[in-house]
């Protein structure tokens, strides 16, 4: 009995994986601006990253294949970040930001694969565009950090060029991919104005078709209908 309301409860978890996933991001985003200044909080903030590392990695492992690929794929990311947090040299910091950013496409084509099926449309699978969503201006900010470090000086705060940590190119990244260009950090050379040109093409797109999808032919259901007669 235990071990078949384990398994019952194991299968709930497993149906709510992009829940898992938003709700993930969701801390990461809260905790950002209270814990990146301080030595400890660096520390919380490298295991709330590894937890949003290892529910993207349930959200897309829905096959044996899938699941193994993600996990080879989140390896170096995750090696490469404890260095960084040991180290703090730039250029791990650098290696983190490029393998996250290979572990999030790869994410990321596996979410909208799986959000923008031709079936009915879920509960988890809103949760899950929502969290395709966030990973798109969370790729884009390691994109941006990995870009800033090949081209320094290409991005500025009031115009003085700088270095960016990621929650300023996390905040920068979704200013850009929700088109509202506040204006306080800008991209001051041709490699990053067209990584930023590229983002805002994403985001609309993305809004786009999304709505196309929501207001398609098919119903928004918690679970899929079955028919009676058959």
């Amino acid at each position: 009995m235990q071990n078949e309301s384990l398994s019952v409860r194991l299968a709930q978890i497993l149906e709510q994986r992009c829940l898992l996933l938003f709700w993930a991001l969701i801390a990461l985003l809260v905790a950002l601006p209270f814990l990146a200044e301080t030595p400890h909080g660096q520390v919380i903030l490298a295991v709330v990253n590894v937890i949003v590392l290892l529910t993207a990695v349930a959200a897309v492992g829905r096959t044996w294949l899938s699941f193994v690929i993600a996990v080879i794929m989140i390896l170096p990311a995750l090696v490469f970040r404890f260095l960084a947090l040991e180290s703090g040299l730039p250029g791990h910091l650098a290696l983190t930001w490029g393998f996250s950013a290979v572990f999030y496409i790869f994410v990321l084509a596996n979410l909208l694969q799986y959000v923008f099926r031709r079936d009915l449309m879920s509960r988890d699978k809103l949760y899950g565009a929502v969290a395709a969503y966030i990973l798109i201006a969370v790729l884009w900010a390691n994109l941006h950090g990995v870009t800033q470090y090949f081209h320094p000086g290409a991005y500025a705060f009031g115009g003085t060029p700088q270095a960016f940590g990621m929650p300023e190119l996390i905040y920068f990244s979704f200013t850009t991919l929700a088109t509202v260009g506040y204006g306080d950090i800008t991209p001051a050379l041709i490699q990053s104005r067209y990584l930023t040109v590229l983002e805002m093409i994403v985001g609309v797109m993305f809004v786009a078709i999304l709505i196309a999808r929501l207001t398609g032919v098919y119903p928004i259901v918690d679970k899929p209908i079955v028919d009676k007669k058959s």
